[in-house]
C-alpha cells in the first residue's frame, strides 16, 4: 500500500470525529504498551519483587500502562537496569505524547459539543406545544399574547425555529416577556428544510405558526412577493415533513393573491393571515370611526375578552333574538352552522338547531354560561332616527404606502357617493395610483394626488386639515427603515395634533413597529395607531382557535356586518339604563349591541371592575349603566 493511500485512509479516519479520533489513540496505546512490555521481556530485564520473584506479563504490562500514562511513575522505579529505565522512558515520552493528543481531542470534542447546544441543533421533546416558524418584529407580542392565553395551562411552552443565533434569541426574548410563566426553547435552523423542521416536534404540536420574513441577511429589506416566496417554501416543508399528519397551521401572507395558492398547498384547514388586506381594512375602519380602535384591540388581544365558539345545547330550538338574552356576562353575535356555515348574525328568528356552535364574546371559554335574565325596560327605547342619505366625505391620506391602492379600494367599499379623496407623499404619488386604474374603477369617491413631504409642516399647513372629515397617515417604507419610517409618522402626527387641536377631525397612524406605539400614542382617543402588533395579535388568536378565521374576515369585509359606533340616544333616551335594554333596543333595528363608549375618559389602567380601557366591552346586561347624549353604543350592523 503507497504511503498516499495510507495518508488519504488516515486522512478520512481523523475526519470522521472525535469518536475515532480517540479509538486511534487507544489502538496507539495498546501497541506502544504491548511493545514497551515485550521489549523489557526479550532484553531480559524484567523487573522482580523483594523475593527475587519476577513479576507476570500481564503486571509487566500493567506497569508500561501506568508508565505511558503517568510520567511521575519514571521516578519511582527502584530498578538497577539502565536498559529497563530506557525502555520505560520511551513509554513515557510515548505516552506524553497520546495523553497530550487525547486532552485536545476531547477539548475539541467538548468545545463542539458546546457550540452544538449553543446553536440549538438538538430535538425538542414536548408534547402540546406551539411552534413558531421564522423571525420578524411581531414575534415579541406574539409570544406575549401566547403567554396570556396559555397562563392557565402547566408548564405550556413554544419553540422557535428561525436562522438566527440561539443566544441571541435567547436573549432577546427574555428580555421581551420578563418573568412570564411560558416556556421558550429555541433552536437555530431552516425552516425550508425538512431536516431542520425535525428539531421542533412537529407531530406532538398543538399548533405552527409561520412568519414572513422581513430583512436579508445583509439587513436588506425583503419584498412582499419575496417573503411570500419565503413562506409558500415553508408550507411546502412542512407538508412534507408532516407526511400526511394533520397540522393546525398559521401562516402570514403579505400580498392577497398569494393566499390562494397557499391553500393548493395545505388546504383548506391553514388559518392564512393577509397581513396587507388586514392592515387595510383596519385603517379604514378604524379611521372613519372615532373609538373603534380600542374595540378591534379588546376583541384581538388575550386581556379582557376574546370571541369563542362553542356548543351549548341549552341553546336547542330557541330563536336567535331570544338566545340572545339567555346571556348575561357574555355576548351572542353569531353562529357556526354544523355545516361549516358562518352566520354573523343569523336571521333574528333562526333557530338553534342541534350541532350548531354560538359564537360568543367572552371574558374566558368557562364563562360561557347561559345565565341571562331579561330586565328590559321597554319605556326607555328609543325611536330610530329617520333615515336619510349620507353626505359626501373628504379624506386625507398622507403617506404614499405601497399598500395605498388596497387601502383606497378598501376605503371607497364605505365612503359616500360624491366623496373626495387627496393623497400626499413622496415617490409621486401617481405611480402608485396608476395600480388603481389597472382594476375596477371606483364607484364613491374620486382620487387626487400630490408629491410632497408629509412631516413638511409648510406643506400640512397648506392643506387645510380641519376641512377633511378624516385624515390617515401612513408609513412610508420605500428606501427606509421601520424605525425611519415610524420617525417620520410621529413627525407628522404631531404636526397634525398641532393644527387639529380642537380634536373633530379624527386621525388614524399606522405605525410599523410596537416599540413606537407608546411615544406616538398621548392619550388622545381619535389619533389610533395600527402597528404590525395587530398581526401578531390575530395570528395568537388563530394559533388557539383556527376556526375564528372565518369570524375575523367576516367582521372587517365590507359586505355583511361590521363593527360601528353610533350615538346613544339612537337606542335608549339618556339616563340610567340596564344593558339588556340596549340590547333589545339594537335589535329592533337588526344589530347586536356588545358594548358601549363613553364619551368622558376613562383612567389609565385597569379598573377596580377590570376594564382597563375607555371601551367597555361585553357589559353584563344585568348591569346597570347611565347612558348621556355624547356616549355611543357598539354595535354590529349591516350598514
Amino acid at each position: 500500500m503507497s504511503r498516499k493511500t495510507l495518508r488519504y485512509r488516515f486522512d478520512n479516519l481523523m475526519a470522521r470525529g472525535v469518536g475515532a479520533q480517540v479509538l486511534l489513540l487507544a489502538v496507539v496505546t495498546v501497541v506502544l504498551v504491548v511493545v514497551g512490555a515485550a521489549a523489557t521481556v526479550l532484553l531480559g530485564v524484567r523487573p522482580s519483587d523483594a523475593d527475587s520473584h519476577q513479576d507476570s506479563f500481564g503486571m509487566l504490562v500493567w506497569l508500561t500502562l501506568m508508565h505511558s500514562l503517568d510520567s511521575g511513575m519514571l521516578g519511582g522505579d527502584a530498578v538497577s537496569s539502565w536498559v529497563f529505565l530506557t525502555v520505560m522512558l520511551g513509554v513515557t515520552i510515548g505516552g506524553l505524547f497520546v495523553v497530550s493528543a487525547l486532552i485536545g481531542v476531547l477539548n475539541q470534542g467538548f468545545g463542539d459539543r458546546l457550540e452544538g447546544l449553543r446553536r440549538g441543533r438538538s430535538a425538542v421533546v414536548e408534547q402540546g406545544h406551539t411552534v413558531i416558524l421564522g423571525w420578524n418584529s411581531t414575534v415579541f407580542t406574539l409570544l406575549g399574547e401566547l403567554a396570556v392565553a396559555n397562563s392557565n395551562r402547566r408548564d405550556a411552552c413554544v419553540v422557535v425555529l428561525a436562522d438566527r443565533d440561539k443566544v441571541a434569541m435567547d436573549e432577546e426574548i427574555a428580555a421581551a416577556l420578563g418573568r412570564s410563566r411560558l416556556r421558550v426553547v429555541t433552536r437555530r435552523g431552516d425552516a425550508l428544510t425538512i431536516d431542520d423542521l425535525g428539531l421542533v416536534a412537529l407531530d406532538r404540536a398543538r399548533s405552527v405558526i409561520v412568519l414572513a420574513p422581513e430583512r436579508h441577511a445583509d439587513g436588506s429589506a425583503v419584498s412582499p412577493t419575496e417573503a411570500d416566496a419565503v413562506v409558500l417554501k415553508a408550507l411546502l416543508a412542512l407538508r412534507k415533513a408532516a407526511a400526511g399528519r394533520p397540522l393546525r397551521v398559521v401562516a402570514e401572507i403579505l400580498d392577497e393573491h398569494t393566499g390562494p395558492v397557499a391553500r393548493t398547498v395545505l388546504g383548506d384547514s391553514a388559518a392564512l393571515v393577509l397581513t396587507g388586506p388586514l392592515i387595510s381594512r383596519l385603517l379604514v375602519h378604524t379611521g372613519r370611526q372615532a373609538g373603534l380602535s380600542e374595540v378591534y384591540t379588546e376583541l384581538l388581544d388575550f386581556a379582557g375578552c376574546e370571541i369563542y365558539l362553542a356548543e351549548q345545547p341549552g341553546l336547542t330550538g330557541l330563536a336567535f333574538r331570544d338566545a340572545v338574552f339567555r346571556y348575561d356576562t357574555s355576548s351572542l353575535i353569531g353562529v357556526r352552522t354544523a355545516a361549516g356555515d358562518l352566520l354573523l348574525p343569523p336571521p333574528l328568528d333562526r333557530p338553534f338547531e342541534a350541532g350548531d356552535q354560538a359564537v360568543v364574546i367572552s371574558e374566558d371559554d368557562d364563562r360561557l354560561v347561559l345565565d341571562g335574565v331579561p330586565a328590559v325596560d321597554a319605556a326607555a327605547i328609543a325611536d330610530p332616527p329617520a333615515p336619510h342619505d349620507p353626505l359626501p366625505e373628504n379624506t386625507l391620506v398622507l403617506g404614499a404606502s405601497p399598500r395605498l391602492p388596497l387601502i383606497l379600494r378598501e376605503l371607497d367599499a364605505f365612503l359616500p357617493a360624491g366623496s373626495s379623496t387627496l393623497v400626499v407623499g413622496e415617490h409621486d404619488p401617481d405611480a402608485l395610483l396608476a395600480a388603481l386604474r389597472e382594476g375596477p374603477a371606483l364607484e364613491r369617491t374620486r382620487v387626487t394626488a400630490r408629491a410632497g413631504d408629509i412631516t413638511d409642516r409648510r406643506l400640512l399647513d397648506s392643506l387645510d386639515v380641519p376641512s377633511f372629515d378624516h385624515v390617515m397617515v401612513l408609513s412610508e417604507t420605500t428606501d427606509r427603515s421601520q424605525d425611519l419610517a415610524d420617525a417620520r409618522t410621529i413627525i407628522a402626527l404631531l404636526h397634525l395634533r398641532d393644527l387639529n387641536r380642537s380634536g373633530k377631525v379624527p386621525v388614524i397612524s399606522e405605525i410599523l413597529d410596537v416599540r413606537n406605539r407608546d411615544l406616538a400614542a398621548t392619550g388622545e382617543r381619535d389619533d389610533f395607531i395600527v402597528s404590525n402588533q395587530l398581526v401578531s395579535l390575530v395570528m395568537s388568536q388563530l394559533a388557539e382557535n383556527p376556526h375564528l378565521s372565518g369570524v375575523f374576515d367576516e367582521l372587517l369585509r365590507s359586505e355583511g356586518h361590521e363593527l360601528y359606533v353610533r350615538p346613544a340616544p339612537d337606542y335608549v333616551r339618556p339616563g340610567e339604563v340596564a344593558f339588556a335594554t340596549v340590547c333589545e333596543a339594537a335589535l329592533r333595528r337588526g344589530e347586536i349591541a356588545i358594548g358601549y363608549l363613553p364619551a368622558a375618559a376613562a383612567p389609565a389602567g385597569p379598573t377596580a371592575d377590570g376594564e382597563g380601557r375607555v371601551a367597555v366591552v361585553n357589559p353584563a346586561k344585568s348591569r346597570r349603566i347611565t347612558l348621556t347624549a355624547e356616549d355611543r353604543i357598539i354595535v354590529l350592523a349591516e350598514s
